[in-house]
């Protein structure tokens, strides 16, 4: 099968912004090619390959959706049929396609980096396997149909096709280690988690499961690693919100893929982190309710504080790898919706998706830590006296960082939802801002971990209520809006 057009410049655009001005071999190392350091020249970096991917596949489409009408057309027909427009008009499969990949890979309108950004590497080699193209269909229509509603019906129909596609993938031992088949169960967890969680979580579970059938081979390229990244911060969320401890067998494939990774690379680190925050709220939940265990409350607590102090540790590269700018509007400016007035402008939706999942876990981590220290100090027993003045140290630190992380999540509300742009990335006067899916999808987890913190008050908690309600409203994910209302039962409970 030939690559279709475009794809031999992906691969020539890998050298660096140097290398590739004076057509001189890079060798592609980072953060800087050795050509620049020899010539001691700035290295500019290497362009993303899904820059190119959005750029060329309207045109690919195009064609391709000419070549089949071409093809499906009799001799006679083409004959006595006037010949195509200059641009004839793509199907609605491809519609799809070419919306799921604006959307979530290339970040929205905006020219910044969507947090599935690793799709073009997966996408250009099996661009025609219709088990990938069928569920990025599924996902752009149903994504898309928040604006024309006409396009629901297609989109469940095109939902249909790719199960059935993924399933036959699944049963097939060449088909089922392809990265194309295990990019398309991801893309449908987006389908099913516009659906309803119980959904999701089973859909979780099966890209979980088809990551383990791919075993340890699947960490030989970077592409790799992110999807696993990806199923493995989805099976971590599933696994807190259902209180379940993280699968045993993910967990020996990723001390495998430690060997493969960067030990400083913080989107490695927070999945590893999200893991064992995971495990350790099932545990502790387990024996509160009776399960024998052999490990005390104070153990407990020593486990979870080391935890948190590790989170500081990813906080710290973060600020490094992926900086970003926080934003304070006046108290007279025009009213949009901010947190306090205050937004911050991230480098890519991939950036925040890194931090607020980071922020998520660790608000989680200093939860468990009030948890436990609030049992040892009322059931009076577990501990010394003397540990007292630390226990309600330690408290407060778990209660300030709690709300820190949370304005810091809220604060990322209107870059993630695509309602601010970075200067010069976009200009707003072009067209008036619309909520993108992705970043709906993206935020929805982060915003309930938010509303339901024990530190939270009723004002944030009702914003926070009133972004999911409206990220269900426009984004069209039913989830949102039965977390939205889990939060507005926890808030007449507290009142």
């Amino acid at each position: 099968m030939s690559p279709p057009p475009g794809a031999s410049r992906v691969r020539a655009s890998r050298s660096c912004g140097n290398c590739r001005a004076v057509k001189r071999r890079c060798d592609k190392k980072t953060p800087e090619c050795g050509q620049c350091i020899r010539s001691h020249e700035t290295c500019p970096g290497y362009r993303d390959e899904w820059e190119l991917v959005f750029r060329d596949q309207t045109k690919h489409t195009i064609k391709r959706s000419k070549q089949k009408r071409d093809k499906s057309a009799s001799p006679r027909e083409i004959a006595t049929h006037s010949p195509p427009g200059r641009n004839p008009s793509p199907s609605l499969d491809e519609i799809g396609v070419n919306y799921f990949l604006q959307d979530f890979v290339v970040g929205g309108r905006a020219p910044t980096r969507g947090y599935l950004n690793y799709i073009p590497t997966v996408y250009y080699p099996d661009s025609e396997h219709p088990t990938l193209l069928t569920s990025m269909a599924a996902v752009g229509l149903v994504a898309l149909a928040t604006k024309r509603p006409e396009l629901v019906g297609h989109a469940r129909a095109k939902y249909s096709e790719a199960i059935r596609y993924v399933n036959d993938a699944i049963a097939s031992p060449t088909e089922s280690i392809k990265d194309s088949t295990l990019m398309s169960v991801i893309s449908l967890g987006v389908f099913e988690h516009v659906s309803n969680f119980e959904s999701w979580v089973r859909h979780v579970k099966g890209a979980a499961a088809l990551v383990v059938a791919r075993g340890k081979s699947q960490f030989t390229n970077r592409v790799s690693i992110l999807m696993f990244n990806q199923v493995r911060a989805d099976m971590s969320a599933a696994c807190i919100q259902t209180i379940q401890p993280f699968p045993k067998d993910i967990r020996v494939l990723q001390e495998e893929g430690s060997k493969y990774t960067d030990p400083s690379d913080a989107c490695w680190l927070i999945g590893i982190l999200a893991t064992e925050c995971a495990t350790l709220f099932a545990e502790v939940a387990a024996k509160n309710q009776g399960t024998p265990c052999s490990t005390s409350w104070s153990e407990f607590l020593e486990e979870s504080i080391r935890l948190q102090d590790r989170f500081q540790e990813v906080f710290d590269l973060l600020a490094i790898q992926e900086p970003y700018t926080t934003i304070q509007e006046p108290d007279d400016s025009p009213s949009f919706i901010s947190y306090r007035g205050r937004y911050d402008l991230y480098r890519s939706s991939w950036s925040i998706r890194l931090w607020n999942n980071s922020r998520m876990v660790d608000i989680i981590v200093c939860e468990i830590v009030c948890w436990l220290i609030n049992k040892l100090i009322t059931s009076r027993h577990d501990y010394s006296i003397e540990d007292l003045p630390k226990y309600k140290s330690r408290l407060a630190y778990a209660a300030q960082i709690i709300a820190q992380r949370g304005e810091e999540i809220l604060a990322s509300v209107p870059h993630g939802l695509g309602l601010v742009y970075i200067p010069g990335q976009y200009n707003p006067a072009d067209e008036p801002p619309q909520l993108c899916v992705s970043g709906g999808y993206m935020l929805t987890w982060n915003l309930y971990t938010v509303g339901k913190s024990p530190v939270i008050n009723n004002d944030d908690r009702k914003w926070v209520i009133d972004r999911l309600k409206g990220i269900s409203d426009s984004a069209g994910i039913a989830m949102a809006y039965q977390l939205a209302e889990d939060l507005e039962k926890i808030g007449r409970t507290a009142m």
